[in-house]
């Protein structure tokens, strides 16, 4: 049905023009079939207006169905108000004055406007751009790779695995590797190993003074250039049995002692070791002894001979050597 909003009803006939009639002139009655004419265009016009039972109930304003029922405001605001208030919350937001996107806080149960973030723009066209960090300029590598920020650039990257590293599903792991010419590392399953029979030899008189030897300083590797290399000195040394802290030394004497060279089966001293004897007097003397069943080996005892002795000279230096399980030689600034 086509609902009007205004009563609009015209005349059907003029009953003015009848008082103007002469008494008895038959047009001056008014019939019945005037008077019908006139409550036909009445009724005509009183059905085509609204009337309470054509305006939407609640549950009709809600339901958005009902084809034959009109909505005044109130049923809009029901119908605003169904399906969580939706509608209704779009149309209680403010102007932003800025660019937001519209979006549902289940929180607060409400269609809110949330802010634009930082690195994240809009254009006028509508769409949503991003920029952080460089993160939106990256692009798909093809590959398995390890998001990482590079501070030298600014921005964020691709790490691309190294040598011996690569990416396995989601584990980064170290590849197992085989000594090189350059690098003694062997590493399988996990294991490390050494191999030094691969590395590239060279002659010892090849050397730079700066090369670097790896020690260990007291459980911390240190390195040491060739050039630094040389024996430790002792100084002050008293009348002793020479033992494995001494390898490869200068012990010093200040004055008379006797240093002791002991049986392997006491102290078990390495083969090749060197030490050097000092004496830092200028008239006492420093006695070697070998201890029993060791073989001294000297000038003063050509092919050696056991439980023997020679004198380190006042002022004088001498080198002692160890050959074999207990055997020595010495040689210097000695007498027998």
């Amino acid at each position: 049905m086509a609902w009007t909003y205004s009563l609009t009803y015209t005349q059907v006939n003029d009953y003015s023009v009848k008082d103007g009639l002469t008494t008895g002139d038959a047009e001056k009655i008014i019939l019945g079939a005037d008077i019908d004419a006139e409550l036909s265009g009445i009724t005509t016009a009183l059905n085509s207006k609204l009337d309470a039972g054509s305006v939407s109930s609640q549950a009709e304003a809600e339901a958005g169905t009902d084809s034959e029922s009109v909505m005044t405001p109130q049923g809009v605001q029901w119908w605003g108000d169904a399906n969580g208030g939706m509608v209704g919350d779009i149309r209680a937001l403010a102007d932003p004055d800025a660019d937001t996107l519209l979006g549902w806080d289940d929180s607060a149960g409400a269609v809110i406007n949330y802010t634009l973030g930082t690195g994240i723009t809009s254009t006028a066209g509508g769409a949503i751009e991003m920029d952080f960090l460089g993160l939106e300029d990256l692009t798909d590598p093809a590959d398995d790779r390890i998001m990482f920020w590079d501070d030298s650039a600014g921005l964020l990257t691709w790490l691309t695995p190294g040598n011996g590293i690569e990416i396995t599903a989601t584990s980064l792991d170290i590849t197992d590797q085989t000594a090189t010419t350059t690098n003694p590392m062997i590493l399988l399953s996990g294991a490390v190993d050494i191999d030094l029979e691969a590395l590239t030899t060279m002659e010892g008189n090849a050397l730079a003074a700066t090369d670097t030897f790896l020690v260990d300083n007291g459980g911390v590797p240190t390195g040491i250039e060739y050039q630094d290399m040389g024996f430790i000195v002792q100084s002050a040394q008293t009348t002793q049995t020479l033992a494995a802290s001494d390898m490869n030394t200068v012990m010093e004497f200040n004055g008379t002692a006797t240093l002791t060279l002991p049986l392997n089966a006491t102290v078990a001293l390495p083969i090749g070791s060197c030490v050097i004897v000092v004496v830092d007097h200028a008239t006492q003397e420093v006695t070697v002894t070998a201890a029993g069943s060791v073989t001294l080996n000297s000038i003063f005892h050509p092919g050696g001979a056991t439980a023997e002795s020679d004198t380190v000279a006042a002022g004088g230096t001498a080198c002692i050597i160890k050959t074999a399980a207990d055997e020595w030689y010495i040689a210097g600034d000695i007498t027998d």
